[in-house]
């Protein structure tokens, strides 16, 4: 039996026309489909970028609003004369002085040493100095007013007990027995020995 190739010679061209373009279609397909794979990939890197960068953008944003917070907080402390050591003599003057202006107070102070408070940072350090103070206001209206002007001194005054007693006769006053802690902050202090 022989094949007759006459029909094929005739479609010869149609053929090789038709093989070349699926060939041509495939190759297209191959190629779309690479382009599309690499298109992927840079729209992840993209992504990936973009949030990389809406990171680091929201760790900047918190960062400046974190730094303009404790700037507040800092000038706040810095006015308050909390920050870098105690104002005990700024202290002694003031008492002194309202002993002297209103003998009738009877003002009585001592101050321990200042010592450091365990909760620490790296650089810095709170720090209280204990003060002991005694005074006989009239009434609570002084009472008030004696202190109120101590939160006006340099330092914080945080007061840890107040005692307030009516004196024995009447309309003598009160007696007020006040254990306060000045507060202050401050760098760590080394221990001498380490020196």
């Amino acid at each position: 039996m022989k094949i007759d190739l006459q029909p094929l010679q005739l479609i010869r061209h149609d053929l090789i026309l038709s093989g070349a373009i699926l060939a041509l279609g495939v190759l297209l397909i191959v190629l779309s489909q690479i382009y599309l794979w690499r298109a992927q990939d840079e729209q992840q890197a993209l992504r990936s970028n973009v949030q990389r960068v809406t990171l680091q953008a929201d760790s900047q944003e918190n960062a400046w609003n974190n730094a303009q917070q404790y700037r507040a907080l800092y000038l706040m402390l810095s006015q308050r004369g909390v920050l870098n050591g105690e104002h005990r003599l700024d202290w002694i003057e003031y008492l002194t002085e309202l002993n002297r202006s209103s003998p009738e107070l009877n003002v009585l102070f001592r101050f321990e040493p200042q010592r450091a408070f365990p909760a620490t940072s790296e650089t810095v350090q709170l720090y209280g100095s204990k003060m002991m103070l005694s005074f006989e206001p009239r009434d609570e209206d002084q009472l008030s007013v004696v202190l109120a002007s101590l939160r006006r001194l340099s330092g914080w005054p945080a007061p840890e007990l107040c005692v307030i007693k009516r004196v024995a006769e009447e309309d003598s006053g009160l007696n007020v027995v006040c254990d306060i802690e000045w507060l202050s902050i401050g760098p760590v202090m080394v221990p001498e020995e380490a020196q």
